[in-house]
C-alpha cells in the first residue's frame, strides 16, 4: 500500500502551528508561573486550534 508523500502545505500548516502554539504556551507560562504544565497543555491546544483554523483556511478541495 503506497502511502501519500508529506506536501509543502502540510509542512507549511504544521509549522505555523507549532510556532504559534510555541509562542503562547511561553507566554502562558511566564504569567501563570505557578500553574504546573500550563506551557505544554497550552501550546498543544493552541497549535491544534491553529492547525484546524489554518486547515480551513487554506482549503485546496474546494474549486
Amino acid at each position: 500500500m503506497s502511502r501519500k508523500p508529506f506536501t509543502l502545505r502540510q509542512a507549511v500548516l504544521c509549522g505555523a502551528a507549532v510556532a504559534a502554539g510555541s509562542t503562547v504556551g511561553t507566554v502562558a507560562e511566564t504569567i501563570a508561573s505557578h500553574v504546573p504544565s500550563i506551557g505544554p497543555l497550552t501550546t498543544a491546544a493552541v497549535a491544534l486550534w491553529v492547525l484546524d483554523k489554518l486547515n480551513a483556511l487554506i482549503d485546496d478541495t474546494k474549486p
